[in-house]
């Protein structure tokens, strides 16, 4: 059986990269023939990497440039790719009865109000439905709430799929309620793999609170981060993207790295969904600040681990700025009744994939 997965691989973003690499080993390792399709649009590979041209802007195009660089290695090593690459949808046709079964996630692939806009490719159009069987891991709207003009036609692609398995609630949703298909809830991919071969450990000495943000954080944010490293006498290192409460800013690490940066750091603060999935993987102490735009996914993977209390809420904000006796669980988090839980989603959520690829032909899942 071959297999072909769609999803963003090519972007210089840890999440995306690190989503890839666990969709494509955990399905691999079940033993089939599995390949992420080679589809980079322009429109998102041109808003990724054009920071990388201009040349007024020497630094950040110095930092980028390793990133950006380890990363398509870290891809290359860990990942089968197509043999043909695209850009465009037109050139996507070629794989239109190239594969047994076709997947398209993980990730915001169905977000209709990204920059990325709108794409049918990611609702698998160039898939011909007759000789291929259409099915969704763990893909996401993110914070569409309506699909508005692009109703009768995502209407129309999704019921050609096999199965739609999903990342949050609001997609459930959306398939129920505006394309009358069932859906079902499953983790992220990264949440299906082991990370010992994949993680490069940081040379750092001294105890660290690690930061990884991607929206801008505001001045009570900064105080609450500033005062978790001072209670807890942590050197505050940033990943990513550079950050001046930080001592050290390690704008260039791979995934390999981020991934070590996660595993050995003493506290985590992020606002990203990826962040708080691998705060918990390696069981951390974290606490996370929730944007607007990413409030479906991260507050749905918390509540149903039973660890909403991790979202750093007004009134604790307030409590710190004020100096106010708050609770001090915040430094710690028993990880005993999540690992529970989590253990019973993983197996879950592998078992909606192999039978979802299998048809329920009882493959054997680790």
């Amino acid at each position: 059986m071959k297999i072909g997965i769609l999803t963003f691989h090519h972007i210089d973003n840890y999440g995306a990269t690190l989503q890839a690499c666990a969709i494509w080993s955990f399905i691999n390792s079940q033993g089939y023939d599995v390949e992420i399709i080679d589809y980079r649009p322009v429109k998102i590979a041109w808003i990724y990497f054009r920071p990388l041209i201009p040349l007024k802007r020497l630094q950040k195009v110095f930092v980028n440039i390793p990133r950006a660089w380890k990363m398509r290695q870290f891809l290359l090593s860990n990942v089968k790719l197509s043999d043909r690459k695209f850009y465009d949808k037109k050139g996507l046709q070629y794989y239109h009865d190239k594969y047994d079964v076709v997947i398209c996630g993980s990730d915001q692939v169905w977000c209709l109000d990204s920059f990325r806009g709108y794409n049918s490719s990611f609702f698998l159009d160039f898939v011909n439905n007759k000789t291929t069987r259409k099915i969704s891991y763990a893909a996401s709207f993110g914070n569409t709430i309506k699909l508005r003009n692009y109703q009768q036609e995502i209407y129309n692609l999704i019921n050609q799929f096999q199965t739609i398995l999903v990342r949050d609630s609001n997609s459930v949703r959306i398939i129920n309620d505006e394309c009358n298909k069932e859906a079902t809830k499953v983790l992220d991919p990264t949440f299906l793999i082991k990370y010992d071969q994949l993680k490069e450990l940081p040379k750092i000495k001294e105890k660290y609170l690690l930061l990884y943000t991607q929206a801008e954080i505001g001045a009570e944010e900064e105080e609450f981060i500033k005062f978790v490293a001072d209670e807890q006498k942590l050197t505050i290192i940033s990943v990513g993207k550079p950050n001046r409460l930080a001592q050290k800013n390690l704008e260039g690490a791979g995934p390999k790295e981020w991934i070590g940066l996660h595993s050995e750091a003493s506290y985590i603060v992020t606002n990203t969904f990826h962040g708080t999935v691998f705060s918990i993987i390696f069981h951390k102490p974290f606490n996370v600040f929730v944007p607007n735009d990413k409030s479906n996914k991260v507050k749905d993977l918390l509540v149903d681990l039973g660890l909403e209390n991790r979202i750093v809420s007004d009134k604790l904000k307030s409590q710190i700025l004020n100096k106010e006796i708050f609770d001090k669980e915040i430094f710690d988090i028993d990880y005993e009744p999540v690992s529970k839980i989590l253990e019973s989603k993983i197996l879950q959520s592998k078992k909606y994939l192999v039978e979802a690829i299998s048809q329920g032909a009882g493959d054997i899942y680790n």
